[in-house]
């Protein structure tokens, strides 16, 4: 576990496994690049001291409360292009 602000120093690298970058404004992609590495931590219990909005984000991640502000947004748009293009992937092996 580490804190926080370590997370937020580190640029996420997921963008580069979403196919469709474009389907994101200039606006998102920044705020999950931003923030994503974060998020990821956070989803996976990792963060040391989180804050009472990371726990927040974590609750609309996972869908027990709406989004609220725009990292919310833009990470629940990534993370929904991201399973599409999963989903997509999926369907073409089993063609």
């Amino acid at each position: 576990m580490l804190p926080r602000e370590h997370y937020l120093k580190q640029p996420f690298q997921g963008l580069h496994a979403l196919h469709n970058q474009e389907a994101l404004s200039s606006a998102q992609a920044r705020l999950v690049k931003k923030h994503g590495t974060l998020i990821v931590a956070l989803l996976n219990n990792d963060v040391l001291n989180p804050t009472l909005a990371d726990m927040r984000t974590v609750k609309v991640i996972s869908q027990k409360n709406a989004p609220t502000n725009p990292i919310e947004q833009a990470w629940l748009k990534y993370d929904a292009l991201i399973t599409e293009q999963k989903t997509k992937h999926r369907l073409k092996r089993s063609a």
